[in-house]
């Protein structure tokens, strides 16, 4: 996973996209709500969560470029749902624990497509 990281420059500018994204978030958490540490750990939970989804989803692609359409078909939608239920077991698990709010958590998850977004931005500078 650290290799991969290091290799692949556009994933590094994602996932500092969704950092800084998460941020933005964290200071206005922080300037605006009474329960500083039960919002901040969702969203970190979230950028975390979100890091994992991006190196899957990078190594998904380098494996299924090397498969024949069917079976990179097969191994893009195993890992898509395995990635899904990932997330749905982590916000399943701060609501259930209350360690952190689920909603900020999708807004951390939520920095993987900002970070996209953003990311023909980052490349250019």
């Amino acid at each position: 996973m650290i290799a991969k990281l290091r290799a692949n420059t556009t994933l590094k500018e994602l996932i500092a996209g969704a950092a800084a994204y998460c941020i933005v978030w964290e200071i206005f958490l922080l300037i605006l709500t009474e329960r500083k540490l039960y919002h901040s750990i969702g969203l970190l939970a979230g950028l975390i969560i979100c890091v994992v989804l991006a190196v899957s989803m990078a190594g998904s692609i380098d494996v299924a470029v090397t498969l024949d359409e069917r079976g990179a078909r097969a191994y893009i939608q195993k890992k898509a749902s395995l990635r899904y239920i990932i997330v749905c077991a982590a916000i399943v698990l701060l609501e259930l624990s209350g360690i952190g709010n689920p909603l900020t958590f999708f807004a951390g998850i939520m920095g993987l497509k900002i970070g996209a977004y953003i990311q023909p931005f980052t490349h250019k500078a």
